[in-house]
């Protein structure tokens, strides 16, 4: 039962002191009820900020059922915008019966599947409706590398990101079915206030608002299905396998319970994924991916994690969708509309509906470089075992392409573009990576820390 159809129950006992002395308890969960009554008052202005901490904190300290988690999570969407299609499909039956699936990742080095998973499953006819966020911190974001993209714009409301979505392509009468958007700001908005109050008492890690929080806005969308890339290792939010097992479980079992179809893929984040990172030029890799002849080896070779991870979950979300009966075929043909084209040409649709400049992606050496710009050179010979991703996002950071605050702008072109990866043979001399920004005098600096970044074995 999704905790929005839950049996109602009075609420005229409720108070704020109530339901933090309950939690604080914790002889007993809270109902739905009156989860949702705390988050809607705390919405409404009736929850004061030290009110919605001290419940934080206690949650932070006592945990939460997965009957809370999901209540709690329902509560954050029904307090904004919500997707709901019904009433932007006009009576199309046709579109009402398309399967609509989603992908989340919690984010990594180098993480660009999106770029090129979205058009890919979208090309089979089922509809991908994402959002997506920014990069903060060591780690990117997807809307900052789109927007890279001359004019391709983010910014739209739930009707006109419905409209994205179901409008024709370019090139068909078919719905477009891939739009990747930045959540609006009426989308839980409760979710956006109680984050902020969790980044200044402490309590981000609590594995419950961690979970409420991811699947808030995923749910707000209201799909069919979604599938969760968790991330673990040295360039993720957890770096031990365990807890991203067990944010995985928290959030399958979350959307489980608000009524969407959830399955998750807890990947490796040790080394960058791919072979850029920076905006532009994570854009530029995924634009070589999906425009490369079958049997491109060097492309193949130096974005094969790339390639694996979205492929995967392509399969998956496939096989969600029901285009697929099994993992295996799923990737086989996710492939096969990769190397084909139809991921490109999709690609392609999507960068003209929502504004972007064609001319841009089908020529992309022609985009302006980086002013600055150094080679990183191997002073040893052996094969590359690693490549601390923790390290090279933050070099990124410093190079200009990522921020430290949320309102710091990026420079599009700036990052690192590798050119050995871990398992290839390295002779002393060889270029492992070049490395772009505007500003001149971080890049002597940049340039060691991304050459002491790389670890190698005989």
């Amino acid at each position: 039962m999704s905790p929005s159809n839950s049996p109602s129950t009075s609420t005229a006992h409720l108070t704020p002191q109530y339901i933090i002395s309950k939690k604080r308890e914790n002889k007993s969960p809270h109902t739905p009820t009156e989860i949702s009554w705390f988050i809607r008052q705390f919405s409404n202005g009736n929850v004061k900020d030290y009110q919605m901490t001290a419940w934080l904190m206690a949650i932070c300290i006592n945990g939460m059922t997965d009957e809370e988690v999901a209540a709690l999570t329902e509560a954050m969407v029904q307090s904004g915008e919500v997707m709901e299609w019904s009433c932007f499909l006009n009576g199309n039956n046709d579109a009402t019966n398309v399967h609509k699936v989603d992908k989340h990742s919690t984010g990594g080095v180098g993480d660009k599947v999106s770029l090129i998973l979205a058009p890919l499953v979208a090309s089979f006819g089922l509809i991908v409706p994402m959002m997506a966020g920014r990069g903060l911190g060591h780690t990117g974001g997807t809307i900052d590398k789109l927007e890279s993209i001359p004019g391709f714009q983010t910014q739209y409301s739930a009707k006109e990101f419905a409209n994205l979505l179901l409008s024709p392509g370019a090139t068909s009468n078919e719905p477009l079915g891939v739009a990747i958007v930045s959540p609006s700001k009426n989308i839980c908005p409760a979710d956006k206030r109680m984050y902020a109050l969790r980044d200044v008492t402490s309590t981000v890690t609590s594995l419950p608002l961690q979970t409420s929080s991811i699947m808030s806005k995923k749910i707000a969308e209201r799909p069919d299905s979604l599938v969760l890339d968790v991330k673990f290792g040295k360039g993720s939010f957890n770096s031990h396998v365990e807890e991203s097992l067990e944010l995985a479980k928290r959030m399958i079992q979350t959307g489980e319970l608000c009524g969407i179809q959830t399955t998750a893929l807890v990947t490796r984040m040790d080394d960058p994924l791919g072979c850029a990172v920076g905006n532009w030029l994570e854009v530029k890799e995924c634009i070589d991916i999906m425009t490369m002849e079958d049997g491109d080896t060097q492309q193949c070779e130096l974005s094969k994690d790339l390639i694996d991870v979205t492929l995967a979950l392509s399969g998956q979300m496939l096989v969600q969708g029901g285009k697929s009966a099994t993992l295996k075929d799923g990737i086989a043909m996710s492939r096969e509309n990769l190397i084909n084209g139809k991921a490109w040409e999709k690609f392609k649709e999507m960068v003209v509906a929502q504004g972007g400049d064609l001319k841009s992606v089908e020529s992309p050496n022609e985009y302006p470089q980086a002013t600055f710009s150094a080679s990183v050179i191997a002073s040893q010979s052996g094969y590359v075992s690693s490549i601390d991703s923790m390290e090279i996002g933050l070099v990124s950071v410093l190079l200009g392409a990522g921020r430290n605050t949320v309102d710091e702008a990026v420079d599009f072109s700036s990052g690192v573009m590798f050119h050995k990866r871990p398992g290839m043979l390295v002779e002393k001399g060889d270029v492992l990576a070049t490395v772009y920004t505007e500003r001149q005098a971080v890049l002597e600096n940049s340039v060691l820390r991304v050459k002491h970044a790389f670890a190698f074995s005989d």
